[in-house]
């Protein structure tokens, strides 16, 4: 990713400097400021310290780390609720069809500069290409069916922590919290990245994911 976009652990970090911190150095502060003016001054209630270190509201369309804290503390809870919805009113078709098209479109979003290849690769290229990449980066390959787990993430290519899914959107979500159907969407993304590298049609299937209770999300490729 671009150099000016933090990872997501440098994120929460952010969030935890920004609320929990800000919340105690202010509280430091009134103290100090209490104690200075006022040395006998009587302790406050429970209740009106808890009220004093609150921080104030957010307001909507606000630009600050507090607010963007707020919208994902909205979409953590919107996001599980909307594809419950999406499972009780479509068809598994078209459930299939919706998220793989927009895996196709996050892909293109992310790679908008990766161009197809112009010629299609051939079987012993692919398998040098898949060796090339090697098991550190999930990848190994039988005749013509490869095998592919995700490892590492795309948004920071930093090495990524077991049973928590790659996607931002829904890192929080564990398999009792949200559908699986959010998975096939990396089947569109992953058959996208793959149909440019070999230049020639692939079809993916999801083996397992996160999102489905496992620890690693992973694909079977079939080079056509």
């Amino acid at each position: 990713m671009a150099g000016d976009r933090m990872d997501r652990k440098e994120f929460i970090d952010t969030l935890g400097r920004a609320g929990v911190g800000a919340c105690m150095c202010g509280a430091v502060l009134g103290m100090q400021a209490a104690f200075a003016a006022e040395p006998a001054a009587k302790p406050k209630s429970a209740a009106s310290a808890e009220k004093a270190e609150t921080p104030s509201e957010t307001k909507p369309g606000e630009k600050s780390v507090a607010r963007s804290a707020k919208r994902m503390e909205f979409v953590d809870e919107w996001t599980p609720r909307f594809f419950a919805v999406v499972d009780q009113n479509l068809d598994e078709a078209t459930r299939r069809k919706l998220m793989e098209a927009n895996g196709k479109a996050c892909f293109s979003a992310f790679a908008k500069d990766m161009q197809r290849r112009p010629e299609p690769a051939t079987l012993e290229k692919i398998s040098a290409w898949v060796a090339q990449q090697g098991k550190e980066r999930g990848y190994s390959m039988e005749g013509n069916v490869i095998s592919f787990e995700y490892l590492s993430s795309a948004e920071t290519g930093q090495a990524s922590p077991q049973s928590i899914c790659l996607c931002p959107l829904v890192e929080a979500q564990t398999a009792k919290t949200m559908s699986p159907t959010f998975c096939i969407c990396s089947v569109g993304y992953v058959r996208e990245m793959h149909e440019r590298v070999f230049g020639r049609p692939v079809q993916v299937q999801l083996t397992d994911s996160v999102l489905m209770g496992g620890s690693r999300c992973k694909f079977r490729i079939t080079v056509a």
